[in-house]
């Protein structure tokens, strides 16, 4: 479990609400308690206390990440779940996180077989998944700017050896814009979710008179295509369609 979030980031986090806290309501104080509370066992005043940093428009990776092992706790698989994939867009990579989730993952009722995917897919998934967005976001900016400090140097002092590095860095600089425009990509396009409820019927259209298609079960993971009015269109890793309640859902 994650025990700390460094003083400055919350600073950061408070001026950027524009939001006065008081004292008791201090995120940094609530994730302390909060984290004292789940070592104490005491996990769903551990739940409450992330959730109240979560309402006051503060996301961070420890206190989904820390959220979610206190729902697992409580044996709540599908919050669980949610949270531990909030906590992924943040943290990822995080071997401590992974092995979270694949041991969560064991608890859920559904075996869905997923679509085999081809080579090129299963490389570019590993590829922009290797770090968060976040982190990828940095790099690619740390590229640009050391790409342009380095054509500045080249039009002041013409040295050779400067060519070959302006051009090992152009082509760095290009990777990395490329990985980081695919994550912003999946991001802003891409929405999945995790089943909440023990039990949902997925119908074949809008609507509980509408013929049940299949039966999914909380912890499972879903890719929401649209919605309406309350319900959602959703498709599993299978390839099936169909639509269910939009409050049986909790999305990513």
């Amino acid at each position: 479990m994650k025990s700390k979030v460094t003083t400055w980031l919350i600073i950061w986090l408070l001026v950027l609400t524009g939001k006065g806290i008081q004292a008791q309501d201090d995120p940094e104080s609530l994730f302390l308690t909060s984290n004292r509370a789940y070592t104490e066992g005491r996990y769903q005043e551990a739940v409450e206390g992330y959730l109240k940093i979560l309402d006051q428009k503060i996301e961070s990776g420890e206190v989904f990440f820390n959220l979610g092992n206190a729902y697992y706790k409580l044996g709540q698989i599908g919050p669980a779940l949610l949270y531990y994939e909030k906590a992924r867009k943040y943290l990822e990579g995080d071997p401590g996180l992974e092995q979270n989730i694949e041991l969560a993952q064991l608890k859920i009722v559904d075996e869905i077989e997923e679509i085999p995917k081809i080579f090129f897919e299963i490389w570019w998934l590993k590829l922009t998944h290797m770090v968060s967005i976040h982190t990828m976001l940095w790099f690619t900016l740390g590229c640009f700017t050391l790409f342009i400090a380095l054509i500045i140097t080249l039009m002041l002092k013409n040295y050779r050896i400067l060519y070959r590095l302006v051009w090992t860095v152009s082509v760095a600089f290009v990777l990395l814009f490329i990985i980081t425009a695919g994550q912003i990509y999946e991001f802003e396009t891409s929405r999945f979710g995790i089943i909440l409820a023990q039990k949902v019927s997925v119908q074949s259209e809008p609507g509980l008179s509408a013929t049940e298609v299949f039966i999914l079960h909380e912890g499972t993971r879903v890719k929401v295509n649209r919605e309406f009015n309350d319900w959602l269109e959703i498709t599993i890793a299978d390839g099936k369609t169909g639509w269910m309640p939009a409050a049986s859902l909790g999305t990513i």
